[in-house]
């Protein structure tokens, strides 16, 4: 297979910004609307589509080359197409990426492993993701409410960015009215290498410990009410937030997780540990997800042990923000500061 776009049947042009795909003459305004749409592809089981559509965006967005790349190798997985999905990661390599260790231990990749190809690639991954963590730092940005008065105690809210993101990637997308108008919110940056100018939260423990550095950092600094202290997240950032909410280093009033990964490891006791701080949550996730039906076994496990749980699904779309999240964000706090106060310490 050749390198850089070629024709899987797919018609590229640009046009003021936007992009125009082939005879469905699809446009997308920005990034996150192809991100969305090549959700839907995969949900849909396009998948020659969603590798037609990522292959010819590779160069459209430079600073995104990881994440495409990433899913373009994986939609020629489920096409069967084997050195074709290597080639896609090697490219990542060869234009300056690299991808996450635990991004390849799923079974999904088994018809890759083992091969001279994709073995050689491995090691030469790993040696960039080995070089990076040794520099790796934790990062917080803090934003103050609207009409901020040093003199006042806010409620906090602690924002953790989704798989291979950063700070930056999320806070465009986690806001809300009430978080301008009545929040300080920390977007926290992990320590944990997921890739290229990306971070996840996948270990629980350290997790726990990056989250509770930026707690302690911001209490330190900002007039914070810790009785109303607040964590959500995206993705690897819902199940960031959810590790750190039950194992409690610090009182947190309430959890929302957006389509986010399931912690295998929450047992029952967590659970009821949980629910006698009054702990309460809101798991919003989308019909599409590929977690979904995870998702709702975990908000069902939480709701039989009584814990203060809301679930939605929003259908018809993929691993991504809804449309109405703002919303749907601002209810979840209202439902979590409805409640009793915490108990301090």
């Amino acid at each position: 297979m050749k390198r850089g776009p070629t024709a899987l049947a797919l018609v590229l042009m640009i046009f003021a910004g936007g992009l125009l795909l082939g005879q469905d003459q699809k446009e997308f305004a920005d990034y996150r609307e192809m991100r969305a749409y090549v959700g839907e592809l995969f949900a849909q089981k396009k998948y020659a589509e969603a590798a037609a559509l990522l292959e010819s965006v590779l160069d459209r967005y430079p600073d995104k080359v990881m994440a495409n790349s990433f899913n373009l190798a994986a939609a020629r997985v489920y096409l069967g197409q084997a050195d074709g999905a290597v080639e896609a990661l090697e490219e990542g390599l060869r234009r300056g990426v690299f991808y996450g260790l635990w991004d390849f231990t799923a079974a999904f990749w088994d018809p890759l492993r083992g091969t001279p190809r994709f073995e050689a690639f491995l090691a030469a991954n790993r040696a960039k993701v080995d070089e990076a963590s040794g520099k790796a730092v934790l990062l917080t940005d803090v934003v103050t409410p609207e009409g901020y008065d040093p003199a006042r105690r806010y409620p906090l809210f602690i924002a953790l960015h989704g798989g291979g993101e950063t700070m930056a990637d999320l806070k465009p997308l986690w806001t809300s009215p009430r978080l301008r108008s009545e929040f300080i919110v920390v977007y926290v940056q992990s320590t944990q290498v997921a890739g290229m100018n990306g971070f996840h939260w996948q270990d629980a423990a350290r997790t726990q410990r990056d989250v509770g550095s930026a707690y302690k950092k911001v209490v330190a600094e900002y007039p914070v009410d810790t009785a109303r202290v607040l964590i959500g997240g995206f993705s690897s950032g819902g199940y960031g937030a959810m590790v750190t909410a039950f194992a409690d280093p610090f009182p947190v009033r309430g959890f929302v997780a957006l389509c986010p990964s399931v912690p295998e490891d929450l047992g029952d006791e967590a659970i009821l540990a949980a629910k006698s701080r009054g702990l309460r949550g809101t798991l919003l996730t989308t019909g599409l997800d590929h977690r979904v039906e995870a998702q709702r076994a975990l908000a069902g496990r939480m709701a039989k042990f009584g814990l203060a749980i809301e679930f939605h699904e929003t259908p018809n779309i993929g691993h991504w923000f809804p449309e109405d999240f703002a919303a749907r964000l601002d209810r979840a706090i209202g439902l979590i500061l409805a409640a009793g106060e915490a108990p301090r310490r």
